[in-house]
């Protein structure tokens, strides 16, 4: 009998302390515990180390990163890229930052040698990336069309256009590229990217930033 009720009264502390770890006042307090971090990791910002465009770029597209560039110092921006789905695959990709606007068509073409009949005599080693350069560029904003001046690809960000980009309702917007070859082309801005664009034109403080290193493979583009 003594055996049994010291049996019991083992099995009513060890029940005790099984109540005591997985109590609702337990698990809130580790959330509370874990709320500064998370509050932490969702005001981070990703690093891009380099402010330059080049085809089969990988960067955080559409999205607040902070550009520690080694020329042209830190700043927020934002990466957008759109598909144009024609016969070369060609890319028209973009940085936007408060005080200026990178543009470049990219295109992407597999190097391959016939040695012999058909597809099957044609041997395929890799992907070049090519690019073309922009020399005049249109923002169409509701009923307003902006022409952004500028050479090499870079296109200076009036304190007119900043304003227009904060203010605009649309989802996405439209561009018009003239080539140095004379072609026309029209790309758009992602809605996702639209999106950032008061963060970056409200020139508001920078936030805090986790590394993100660039490299020139396909994947992921």
């Amino acid at each position: 009998m003594l055996l049994v009720n010291s049996l019991r009264q083992s099995l009513g502390i060890i029940l005790g302390a099984g109540l005591l770890l997985i109590s609702p006042q337990g698990l809130a307090a580790e959330v509370d515990s874990a709320s500064p971090t998370l509050a932490k990791a969702s005001g981070e910002v990703p690093i891009v180390k380099s402010a330059g465009l080049r085809p089969n770029l990988r960067v955080p597209w559409s999205r607040l990163v902070n550009v520690n560039d080694p020329f042209e110092g830190n700043f927020l921006a934002v990466f957008n890229r759109h598909s144009l789905r024609d016969a070369q695959s060609r890319r028209v990709i973009s940085l936007w930052n408060s005080n200026s606007v990178r543009v470049l068509v990219t295109s992407a073409r597999q190097n391959c040698n016939s040695s012999g009949w058909g597809f099957w005599g044609s041997t395929c080693w890799g992907v070049t990336g090519t690019a073309a350069t922009v020399e005049r560029v249109f923002v169409r904003i509701s009923d307003r069309i902006f022409e952004l001046t500028g050479e090499n690809g870079k296109f200076a960000v009036t304190p007119e256009l900043a304003t227009a980009l904060t203010a605009t309702s649309e989802k996405e917007l439209t561009i018009r590229l003239l080539l140095q070859n004379g072609e026309t082309i029209d790309s758009r801005v992602d809605k996702k990217t639209v999106a950032v664009w008061p963060t970056i034109y409200q020139a508001g403080d920078t936030p805090s930033a986790v590394s993100f290193d660039t490299d020139d493979s396909l994947k992921g583009n």
